[in-house]
């Protein structure tokens, strides 16, 4: 996860907005902490990178709003303990409340707000981990909004599991830990968290896993991907695809909705996309993004830009200065 290190540990007790803001910010991404004027504040705070997902334990008292400054590539769940909280999330409003989870994502700014006393355990996992294990899982890149559910019941089912496995791992948080260290151990569970989630909770691609998207792809399809990896800077075309593959234009398309869950362009249009994001990521500063975009077909900088944002959290020429993660 991006500015964090397997391992990565941190707990901090205290009573400063702008304290808090540094250290959550620090953690798990560009926020900003507030609390009303001449108020008390508590907040207690214990961190780990437990492999794939960052874990906390989180205790407060008194009022205070943690809002977004910035849009994050991250899926945030809050598995409440005590107390309640408002999740604004634009114009839409969630009561996270014990028994219920809250899922969030980072793409879309969010604000909690927070009364009295309130103790959580939050998960934070990048979104990109999830793209790949799907992509993997698809035979096919896989990005754009998760649209997770934004409630999970915790009393019963998936979410049951997943807050019984977070409350293993906040047995590792603290200096009164009764649990040693055990980096491949939290490592393991966090990534049975991940699969959990990908798996059974619903999401926009649970349709494409459950149509059987994830069963191996015919011959002719396989032969259109390989024909399109051979070719992704050359103006090829459907016919041209369709040609490669050995089967007809309207065969073709019937196999990538079947098997891929897209049309054959939008396909390739996916893998030119990667293939940018990689030598945005790679080569030397000196070349231009509107070069590279070039590169890999992409004519028109607007539109490229915008649907660079919409897979990687971020505009192409932040990328380009080394600061999104590949």
């Amino acid at each position: 996860m991006q500015g964090q290190k397997q391992g990565m540990r941190l707990s901090y007790l205290g009573s400063d907005a702008e304290e808090i803001s540094d250290v959550l910010t620090r953690c798990i991404g560009p926020v900003r902490v507030q609390q009303p004027p001449k108020t008390d504040l508590s907040y207690s705070y214990e961190f780990v990178a437990a492999g794939r997902v960052a874990f906390s334990r989180v205790a407060s008292q008194g009022s205070l709003s943690i809002g977004q400054r910035d849009e994050v590539p991250k899926l945030l769940i809050l598995l409440p303990l005590h107390g309640s909280a408002c999740v604004k999330i634009g114009k839409e409003s969630v009561i996270s409340k014990p028994g219920h989870a809250a899922i969030l994502d980072g793409n879309r700014l969010s604000e909690l707000q927070v009364e009295k006393v309130r103790s959580h355990l939050s998960l934070v996992i990048d979104q990109r981990d999830i793209f790949r294990q799907l992509g993997t899982v698809l035979e096919r890149p896989v990005y754009g909004a998760l649209d997770f559910v934004p409630e999970l019941d915790l009393a019963d089912g998936t979410g049951e599991i997943i807050f019984k496995l977070s409350q293993i791992i906040a047995g590792s948080l603290g200096s009164d830990s009764g649990i040693p260290d055990m980096p491949h151990a939290l490592s393991y569970l966090s990534g049975s968290i991940v699969s959990l989630l990908v798996d059974t909770v619903p999401h926009r691609f649970s349709g494409a896993l459950s149509q059987g998207e994830w069963l191996p792809s015919p011959k002719h399809v396989k032969r259109a991907v390989d024909f399109m990896h051979a070719n992704l800077r050359a103006p090829i075309s459907m016919s041209d695809i369709a040609g490669a593959a050995g089967i007809g234009v309207r065969s073709l398309q019937e196999g990538f909705k079947r098997f891929k869950g897209t049309s054959p362009i939008s396909y390739l249009a996916q893998l030119r996309m990667e293939a940018a994001h990689r030598d945005l990521l790679e080569a030397d500063q000196s070349v231009s993004v509107a070069e590279i975009a070039r590169k890999w077909g992409f004519r028109h900088m607007g539109r490229f830009a915008t649907e660079y944002r919409k897979c990687y959290g971020c505009p192409p020429s932040e990328a380009r200065k080394g600061r999104a993660p590949s």
